[in-house]
């Protein structure tokens, strides 16, 4: 059903008109006493409407938001506003109680034979329509439903259990809560209830039926999206204005909006923080127009919250592998997946099992018999208070092959499609595998073994494979350009076990000839005078080291020498996915292809030589190989060549019941201190060594903490520690006015480091 909202919703301001005195000019809503305390949503909807001629008052004074409607004027309005053909000529209708010399409600006799011809009012099973009688809110929801063409929908809805909704509405009230048509719960309603205008107003604006381009954009309302998002509804859809947000936060002040997601006349601002409990103020600036009155919206936030786990595999048989991986979602109360991983939640199974650290994700393995086709297990996922919970049955079935494989296209190293390729460039194809139960496969040993890249002309070469480190199921193929003349080459993606075959084409070009300066010769008979030396006004940039430092399970700072440089672009990407090289100009848009990635950019302070700088790189997982690519630009954005580093971030462990405190022992006042510490052991038969230092200075390194432990200066010493758990004791510690600092650090393996802890530690109180 095609709907024309201006005339549509001006011809309804007409009825609404007919309650004022012929000739009353347009009111605002400061006009009208009984409008004078409702919110500023509120307010801005009615102003809308009203400047509009959608809707008058029904005196000069009072506008009447909580009146009821006849069913005789909401036939007209609902006419109205569905644009519906409206025959005037007609004398007598279908109804046996709607006659046109009613003097309260005939005129409205048209309105009811079109809504009836429309097949959105079906008058009482005795023939009747009682155009007097009052609209209820479950046949508002009726007629704003069959008016949208949803109709459908709403009988393939399950209806209410509410009692007060008659069992032919129980559908349509269902659909209508569900997409926020009418306010209320599914379970009471008060579908018997009369309609009121601001029922009515709230229904026509939330169906979208409504918007006026002569009006200006009015800020309606603010709401909480989701864990970072807060959606302004304004007043009409957006076209081509620009707008802009302004976000303050009671608690902090001014905040960043990231990005702006638009739809229609709602703008989804995305936050640079998680929402807490607070109050948020948000006005709108932009090229309008704008009603000034209207600019702002307040919105109450709430911390997100876990409301539900899924499990990710969506069929209960999993494929068979001496490893079972078995992913899970966890969704907040906006149905947002949340930033937890397994370690975050109780996991028990029928089978052993161990959590994948960074992810929602575990491992399910026997340490006995080997797991078969056709065993069974169970997973049971809770969070820690019990609130939230799943399980899940799982069967074994076959070793995993490719079931089904789709293509997601080719793109360039910024992540636009691309059908062409400079030599020495990469390309990806990017594409998803399915194993046969239909989960995304994430293994890579089983891609590399069922699918194949074949290029048919060897100007185009297969790099291998990796999965984004973000999302195992985004996977792609790297694809290589080398060549010295223009040429097309066909390749084909295809799944061995699935059948699957997908061919694309891309032209390979050489790259440009820069053709050198020429050289000055002075003529033979002039001396040649000594050769200046070339003015370099824009010397080309350099990186010439990558250095680390403050490096954390988390966190570490980058801190690249360079010379000549304005700017620094870098991705960082885990070694197991990270390809072999880079071109400059991939590391340059590797942020704007992979978004997830811990990659950007940051500006050069200084163009001077060895000029450092420092970049915080932060959300990264411990105990995790990445690899550092760094390119630097000059001031006509030439680009250097890159410079690589990898790195191994630190992993994690804690101490078992802190605060640490010094228990005095013996009558020279002495104390001692002992402890428990915790730390992950993905093989508890590696051993691992704890370091520990106890000392007045809160300022010691890492590496002065393992010194003072190895060469066991006082108050420090080094320990074994295996299977998940280490102790220390520390003995005949002085008394000493100044505190003392408690300093933990572990090793396991040849190299591997933990981070290192710092406590503040105090002398046991006396009685």
């Amino acid at each position: 059903m095609v709907r024309k909202a201006l005339t549509v919703m001006t011809a309804l301001g007409v009825f609404m008109a007919a309650a004022l005195p012929t000739g009353a000019l347009a009111k605002t809503v400061d006009d009208f006493t009984d409008l004078q305390g409702v919110d500023i949503a509120t307010k801005a909807k009615l102003e809308t409407l009203i400047q509009a001629g959608v809707f008058q008052g029904v005196s000069e004074e009072r506008f009447g938001l909580k009146d009821t409607l006849t069913r005789a004027q909401f036939a007209k309005v609902l006419a109205l506003i569905l644009n519906l053909k409206v025959d005037d000529s007609l004398t007598k209708s279908s109804f046996k109680d709607v006659v046109a010399d009613d003097p309260g409600n005939g005129y409205a006799l048209p309105y009811i034979e079109a809504l009836k011809q429309a097949g959105i009012a079906t008058g009482n099973a005795d023939g009747t329509f009682n155009p007097a009688g009052t609209v209820t809110k479950e046949q508002l929801a009726a007629f704003l439903i069959r008016g949208l063409g949803k109709e459908g929908d709403a009988k393939a809805t399950p209806g209410v259990s509410d009692n007060t909704v008659s069992d032919w509405a129980k559908g349509y009230v269902a659909l209508a809560l569900q997409i926020k048509l009418l306010h209320g719960s599914a379970g009471d309603f008060q579908g018997d209830a009369a309609t009121t205008r601001d029922e009515l107003i709230e229904g026509v604006y939330e169906s979208g039926i409504y918007y006026d381009r002569m009006q200006p954009f009015r800020v309606v309302k603010v709401k909480q999206t989701g864990a970072s998002r807060l959606q302004v509804s304004l007043s009409r859809p957006k076209t081509n204005e620009e707008f802009a947000f302004k976000v303050v936060s009671k608690k902090y002040g001014e905040v960043t909006v990231k990005a702006v997601e638009w739809s229609g006349g709602k703008a989804t601002l995305i936050l640079d923080r998680k929402l807490e409990e607070d109050s948020y103020d948000i006005t709108l600036t932009g090229t309008g127009p704008i009603d000034e009155k209207y600019t702002q919206g307040s919105a109450a936030t709430q911390p997100e919250k876990l409301m539900k786990i899924e499990f990710a595999a969506p069929s209960n048989t999993v494929a068979w592998a001496k490893e079972i991986s078995i992913d899970f979602v966890p969704l907040n109360q906006f149905g947002e997946v949340m930033d937890l991983t397994a370690d975050d939640f109780d996991i028990s199974s029928s089978k052993d099992l161990t959590t994948v650290k960074g992810k929602p994700s575990v491992l399910v393995y026997s340490s006995g018999s080997p797991l078969e086709r056709g065993d069974l297990f169970s997973i049971s996922i809770m969070e820690p208070n019990g609130w939230v919970a799943v399980t899940r049955i799982f069967t074994i079935g076959d070793p995993v092959i490719v079931g089904k494989l789709e293509s997601k296209g080719i793109t360039d190293s910024t992540g636009k499609a691309t059908d062409s390729l400079m030599s020495g460039e990469q390309a990806y194809w990017n594409f998803t595998a399915y194993n046969q139960y239909g989960s995304p496969i994430r293994d890579l040993d089983v891609l590399r073994k069922y699918i194949t890249v074949t290029p048919d002309k060897s100007q185009l070469k297969f790099d291998g494979m990796s999965a984004f480190s973000g999302d195992p199921a985004q996977t792609y193929a790297r694809l290589v350009a080398d060549t010295s003349s223009e040429v097309q080459v066909k390749v084909t993606l295809s799944g061995s076990s699935s059948g699957d075959t997908f061919q694309s084409t891309l032209t390979l070009k050489p790259k440009p000839v820069v053709e050198p300066a020429p050289i000055y010769s002075p003529p033979a008979s002039t001396p040649s005078p000594d050769p200046e030396p070339p003015v370099e006004e824009n010397p080309a940039a350099v990186v010439e080291e990558i250095g680390l430092a403050n490096q954390t399970s988390e966190s570490v700072n980058v801190q690249p020498m360079t010379k000549n440089a304005k700017k620094l672009y870098y991705a960082v990407i885990p070694a197991a996915d990270a390809p072999t090289v880079m071109t400059a100009d991939e590391v340059k848009n590797y942020k704007s292809a992979h978004p997830e990635s811990i990659s950007g950019d940051a500006d050069v302070a200084s163009t001077a030589e060895n000029t450092k700088t420092t970049v915080t790189l932060s959300n990264l997982s411990p105990k995790t190989k990445y690899k550092i690519f760094v390119v630097a630009e000059n001031g006509e954005r030439l680009l250097s060549e890159v410079k690589t580093q990898e790195m191994e971030t630190r992993f994690k462990f804690s101490l078992v019941n802190p605060p640490p405190i010094i228990i005095p022992e013996g009558a020279d006042n002495k104390g001692a201190l002992s402890g428990y510490v915790m730390y992950d052991a993905p093989n508890p038969l590696e051993e691992a060594e704890l370091f520990f230092t106890l000392d007045s200075s809160e300022k010691l390194s890492m590496d002065e903490v393992i010194l003072n432990a190895v060469q066991k200066k006082p108050l420090s010493d080094a320990r074994k520690a295996s299977s998940g758990m280490g102790s220390f004791e520390i003995f005949s510690i002085p008394p000493a006015e100044s505190p003392y600092y408690l300093y933990l650090v572990m090793k396991q393996g040849s190299n591997s480091y933990s981070d290192l802890l710092k406590y503040q530690v105090n002398w046991q109180a006396q009685p």
